[in-house]
Parts: structure tokens; sequence; C-alpha cells
């Protein structure tokens, strides 16, 4: 039970993490405005927070089917 609260811990703190590299990335590919910061808003309270929930489902689903 510990290492899967530790997998979905770390896919909690990890699917952040990639999604805002992706985030980043993708402003001079789909040359996407910054104006006034609403870009920026939309990345760290809409996508990151998915990003989080997406990672924590994702890193639990691993752990479970890793299980000896």
């Amino acid at each position: 039970m510990g290492r899967i609260i530790l997998w979905g811990l770390g896919g909690l703190v990890l699917g952040p993490i990639i999604t805002l590299a992706l985030a980043t990335v993708a402003i001079p590919i789909f040359d996407i405005s910054q104006m006034e910061g609403a870009y920026a808003m939309g990345v760290v309270f809409t996508l990151m927070p998915i990003g989080a929930v997406v990672g924590l489902i994702a890193g639990i689903i691993w752990a479970i089917a890793r299980r000896p």
C-alpha cells in the first residue's frame, strides 16, 4: 500500500512539471499570445492541476500494474 501512495505522489509532482514543460515548448511552436499574462494563468490554474490529476492517476495505475 505504501508503494502505491509513493507512486501516486510521484505522479502528483511530476504531472504538473511535465505539463509546464510542454506548455513552455508550445509557446513558440503555436505562436501563442502572452497578452496580460492570460496564457500563464491558463497554464498555472488550468493545465497544471489537470496534469497533477492525470499524473496521480497514472502513478497509481503504474504502481498497481507493477505489484509483485
